[in-house]
């Protein structure tokens, strides 16, 4: 048995051969593996700026949350309160952008307009002086 790789068959250049087709070259639409850059960038290293999927976590967060909605119907049903229950957990995304000053999580331009703001809000400043009276 000889273990040598099999030549992938490509059922367009066999319809071409024998046509008239055949002068204009190879011109295929298929999917390409090739990056959308020109060769030039190629050569200096550029990629296609598509980021790393990461449906797994994606998608076990969303069996997370369909858990615990199954899990508030069967305790509203029982006849208790919405209340007694703790809250969901919180989904996280990992392309946000936490605020130093009140650690809310924001997308690139929101987190841009935000921080410059946030950091002069009286909210984040400490307190010098003794806890305001209560009436």
């Amino acid at each position: 048995m000889v273990s040598t790789k099999r030549k992938v068959f490509d059922a367009s250049k066999q319809r071409v051969v024998g046509t008239d087709a055949e002068k204009f070259g190879k011109k295929s639409k298929g999917r390409s593996s090739q990056s959308t850059y020109s060769s030039a960038a190629q050569q200096k290293g550029l990629t296609t700026g598509v980021k790393k999927s990461n449906w797994r976590k994606q998608h076990e967060e969303f069996i997370q949350s369909i858990r615990a909605a199954k899990q508030v119907q069967l305790h509203l049903a029982r006849g208790g309160k919405l209340s007694d229950l703790p809250p969901p957990p919180p989904s996280e995304n990992p392309d946000y952008i936490q605020c130093p000053h009140c650690s809310r999580r924001f997308n690139q331009q929101a987190a841009e307009r935000h921080i410059p703001k946030c950091a002069n809000m009286v909210h984040n400043k400490p307190r010098n002086g003794p806890p305001p009276k209560k009436r």
